[in-house]
């Protein structure tokens, strides 16, 4: 199991990263690349290169070269450790994938890394942001590019549909310079239909910026629960 953590440690003033042990780090799933999406790793039948779901999105952007990528699968045992972390409240959790973090940020050398945020009546209601506090924790850079100015029913709550009909909750929270010829890595903890993400990006593509990349630590495997 995970180990306590010092008070340095949940303060993110000690040097080293949080750990997590070899057995609890096995029950995570890897994605697999083999018969997936090639852009945003949905499990598909041979040879399909797209899915319909990104078929979709690039009729609805059709000048947005999008490509998205994470880690782990959304299975029992990623939701169980979400639970804890984003819905109780255990702000320890927040460095179990520290050294991914870690990873991700040697992967994309030189994007700004922007994680996805949250309404102020969400923020204050769990007291953290869980995208922005596992990169603090993983000393990984990141800049608040966005802010959200709807307050919305949370997304675990919806149907797809509902999910794919939500409208624009983003502003851009920078002076719009700071995007120009950047590349950018819009961040969120799971990706389901991909909505959020494409509501962040087409807020930041007018203007632009090199290359626009979206992360999500696990993936949506279940259309049920989409």
């Amino acid at each position: 199991m995970l180990r306590n953590l010092t008070f340095c440690e949940i303060l993110g003033l000690s040097k080293k990263l949080p750990q997590i042990c070899t057995d609890c780090f096995s029950l995570f799933h890897f994605l697999e690349k083999q018969g997936s999406c090639h852009t945003c790793q949905k499990k598909v039948k041979p040879m399909i290169v797209y899915c319909e779901d990104c078929l979709k999105w690039k009729k609805q952007y059709p000048e947005y070269d999008f490509c998205h990528q994470a880690y782990f699968a959304y299975d029992s045992s990623f939701k169980e450790w979400l639970k804890r972390y984003k819905f109780l409240g255990d702000i320890r959790l927040a460095g179990t994938f520290a050294n991914q973090w870690q990873q991700l940020h040697q992967t994309f050398t030189g994007y700004l890394f922007c994680p996805i945020p949250l309404s102020k009546e969400r923020l204050n209601e769990r007291g953290f942001n869980q995208v922005s506090e596992m990169l603090r924790v993983a000393k990984v850079p990141y800049q608040c590019l966005l802010t959200r100015t709807k307050h919305l029913m949370p997304q675990a709550r919806k149907s797809k549909q509902e999910r794919l009909d939500s409208s624009q909750p983003f502003e851009l929270n920078v002076a719009s310079s700071v995007l120009e010829k950047k590349q950018i890595l819009l961040i969120d903890d799971v990706y389901t239909t991909g909505r959020t993400l494409f509501h962040a990006a087409a807020c930041l593509l007018p203007y632009q910026p090199e290359k626009i990349r979206t992360f999500s630590l696990a993936r949506s495997m279940d259309e049920k629960q989409m």
